[in-house]
């Protein structure tokens, strides 16, 4: 395909919004019409709060940040105290993290002025990675939850919101004109109608007002369908619900939504407490399902699921009913008893006109088995345009099929998407003690023809702790389809008698295939940013279409041990 095609099957799909916003926001920074307001006399800032925030900093304890190392994305870099700001050889997401302050509750009263002091003498407002709007947005946030009796900050504090005011990712309307709209709440609240900030309260309440209808969808899950993000938007969620009066007229809609994100991500979370992996996520990056669980709670907000947690887990697998979830505007299947858990990928790849955080996996999943992840997603390493962020989009890299090594979709550069197709026939129902999956992609007849059409079945018998896989890949011509199960690397592989024993933790799967030929081969597990270990693929290949490519995984009791040593 050329880039001109490339270009033209990412671009058709955008909103106008997003096109002329793009070359406006250029063209207002370098003519000189953003004017800011005088800062208003006597700042009295003062934030009102129902419970305490939620702090998430997965990388730097104090005593590193104040000998001058620093860590994000699990990458250290020694920039002394407070760092050096403008740092040329560093990705732009590190840079990022750098001027989101989510560290500064670590430090103590001394030790967050003077950081805050030298990032304002040293930086300019509206130059550089810092001034960024999203960069922006949760450096107020989290020098406001701070809270600063201090006028050279307070000062800041106003001209940097009055400068976001001016400056919203309209033209990004997902997740960062969220943000944007949080901090502008933040802002204004914390001043509490001193100079302009009423309009910046305003204004942030009309975004969630507009926006949450577009990207909390009617089952509850964020439309990007990344569950990291998910997390990250149902946190800002609840910190507006926690400094937001009781009274105000947008309250019940952020209260109502966060209870229904909140149900979301406890079904979409492993019985060890960790996140599904699907599209753009990563494991240390928003707070986790507990924390959030806690948090909510302290702001009366429960789902049924929430109520009866454990105190150890967010889901105590142990004394879990069987229970079936279908999100079906957000595409997601789950399924969990007290020795199964398993969430299916089978819907579109996430918003038309934005879908930065996707990958091409459809009809993928994850498994845990009595508490202890097994099949995994590949997850994310880096967002940098290269070899592993390509990897970690691609068909290859999650539990699903991929024919001549063609992704589902034309994922390309580190957050665009050409041709897309939706699957369809898509159904999740429970029945005589067994519960089926079924879905159809038929994507790969338009990016190969052929009439290639991908039918995936999958049906676990609850009682016999066994899920059987078939993948159906109908068409014509010479075509190799490839189906990929991807193992956590904590799993050993053992194959005895024509089948593979999975074990990790002493939990035993019997991995069975059916007909077809498969090798095991060697990947990449990101679970974390900056972070891959190895890990194992059953790779099963079929050189002809059709195909029928079947296998089934059984849980092993200590009765099918005792039958199979007699």
């Amino acid at each position: 395909m050329t880039k001109f095609l490339l270009y033209w099957n990412t671009l058709k799909y955008l909103k106008p919004v997003q096109i002329y916003g793009r070359i406006f926001s250029v063209f207002k920074k370098k003519s000189g019409l953003i004017k800011l307001p005088v800062i208003p006399d006597n700042l009295t800032p003062d934030l009102d709060k129902k419970t305490n925030f939620i702090y998430h900093e997965p990388w730097n304890k104090r005593e590193e940040l104040i000998s001058g190392d620093f860590t994000f994305l699990n990458k250290t870099k020694s920039l002394g105290f407070p760092p050096r700001w403008n740092i040329d050889n560093s990705d732009l997401l590190w840079q990022f993290n750098l001027h989101y302050f989510n560290y500064l509750h670590l430090l103590n009263k001394e030790e967050q002025l003077e950081i805050c002091y030298d990032w304002i003498d040293k930086n300019k407002l509206g130059k550089g990675t810092a001034c960024h709007p999203y960069v922006i947005s949760l450096r107020l946030i989290s020098w406001c939850k701070i809270g600063f009796e201090d006028e050279k900050i307070n000062k800041s504090i106003y001209l940097q919101a009055s400068y976001l005011y001016r400056n919203l990712e309209y033209c990004h309307p997902a997740n960062h004109y969220l943000e944007n709209a949080r901090a502008l709440i933040f802002t204004g609240l914390y001043f509490s109608e001193q100079g302009e900030s009423k309009k910046w309260l305003q204004k942030g309440l009309e975004i969630y007002l507009t926006e949450t209808p577009k990207q909390i969808l009617n089952d509850g899950g964020h439309f990007e369908r990344s569950i990291m993000y998910h997390a990250i938007m149902l946190e800002g969620y609840l910190d507006i619900i926690n400094i937001l009066p009781s009274e105000n007229k947008n309250f019940n809609l952020l209260l109502n939504n966060s209870t229904e994100m909140l149900a979301f991500l406890e079904a979409l979370t492993h019985p060890d407490g960790k996140i599904s992996l699907f599209n753009d996520s990563t494991q240390e990056i928003a707070p986790s399902t507990r924390e959030l669980i806690e948090y909510a709670k302290k702001l009366n907000i429960t789902t049924d699921q929430s109520v009866s947690q454990s105190d150890n887990h967010p889901i105590n697998q142990s004394k879990a009913k069987p229970c079936i979830k279908s999100f079906n505007d957000s595409g997601y299947y789950v399924y969990k008893d007290e020795d199964i858990y398993i969430a299916i990928d089978g819907g579109a790849i996430g918003p038309n006109n934005i879908p930065a955080h996707t990958h091409a996996d459809i009809f993928s999943y994850e498994l845990s088995i009595k508490g202890v992840q097994f099949i995994v997603d590949s997850g994310v390493y880096e967002y940098a345009d290269g070899e592993i962020r390509n990897y970690t989009r691609s068909t290859k890299a999650h539990n699903t099929v991929c024919i001549d090594n063609k992704d589902q979709a034309e994922c390309w550069g580190s957050f665009r998407v050409a041709r897309r197709y939706k699957p369809y026939d898509v159904s999740f129902i429970e029945k005589d003690g067994k519960v089926f999956f079924q879905g159809k992609f038929g994507g790969y007849s338009k990016l190969i023809g052929d009439d290639l059409v991908h039918h995936r079945k999958l049906e676990i018998e609850k009682n016999e702790a066994v899920i059987n896989i078939e993948d159906e890949i109908t068409g014509n011509g010479n075509h190799i389809a490839e189906s990929f199960i991807h193992l956590h690397p904590e799993v050993k592989i053992e194959e005895i008698d024509n089948s593979l024993i999975l074990t990790r933790d002493k939990v035993e799967v019997k991995f069975k295939i059916q007909n077809y030929k498969f090798e095991i081969i060697d990947s990449w597990y990101c679970p974390e940013f900056g972070k891959k270990t190895k890990n194992s693929v059953i790779k099963i290949i079929s050189n002809q279409i059709p195909a029928r490519i079947e296998y089934s995984l059984k849980v092993r009791s200590l009765k099918d041990l005792l039958i199979e040593r007699t």
